[in-house]
């Protein structure tokens, strides 16, 4: 009866984790609200902030969820850039999943990590958007409108992402369930798959 009187009295407060992940999905909402307005104002020459926004999400969720969230930032995107409805949401959806896998198996939450992929991903992206929106049709002075507005477009994204993942991270230190990652649980899902 004594050790059971003190492990109620150790024990933590339970915490409310259905009100965390609502405000911490509310945040997410917002921060695509606001990454889709700003994709549809100013010229064409802008930051796709809808793709550091979705990678910050993916590295922290599921495979579902990550690849919900990649076809919903690819549509937004679509609708922005005005391309057909689908186009970057495949290209979204595969993205999201493959940086979800390998936060799970491989990377750890560091800035330079998802920075890389940020760079990639937005290289991805405005590499299928040039090609097949340009390159492929034979306009005259195609590698122009690549310097001028493609590299101009991802240097801005990877720029951005500097700003998005501090934001992001401040989200899930405080709203997110503490996940302790250490080298044993990496390696741990690698050995059985083997």
């Amino acid at each position: 009866m004594r050790q059971s009187k003190r492990k109620f009295l150790t024990q933590k407060p339970v915490r409310r984790p259905k009100l965390r992940n609502v405000i911490r999905w509310g945040l997410y909402a917002v921060c695509i609200f606001l990454a889709f307005v700003t994709a549809n104002g100013g010229d064409f020459t802008k930051p796709l902030l809808l793709i550091p926004i979705a990678l910050c999400i993916s590295s922290v969720s599921g495979t579902v969820v990550s690849g919900g969230i990649g076809i919903l930032c690819g549509l937004l995107l679509d609708i922005s850039c005005g391309t057909l409805a689908g186009y970057h949401g495949i290209l979204l959806f595969l993205i999201c999943l493959a940086v979800s896998c390998m936060y799970d198996r491989l990377l750890l939450q560091r800035f330079w990590n998802l920075i890389w992929l940020t760079a990639v991903a937005a290289f991805v992206v405005t590499g299928f958007d040039f090609v097949f929106q340009y390159a492929i049709w034979g306009y005259h002075q195609v590698s122009q409108l690549y310097l001028h507005h493609t590299l101009p477009c991802l240097a801005y994204t990877v720029i951005s992402s500097m700003i998005c993942y501090p934001v992001f991270s401040l989200i899930h230190r405080f709203l997110l369930p503490k996940r302790r990652r250490t080298i044993e649980k990496k390696l741990k899902p690698m050995e059985e798959t083997a």
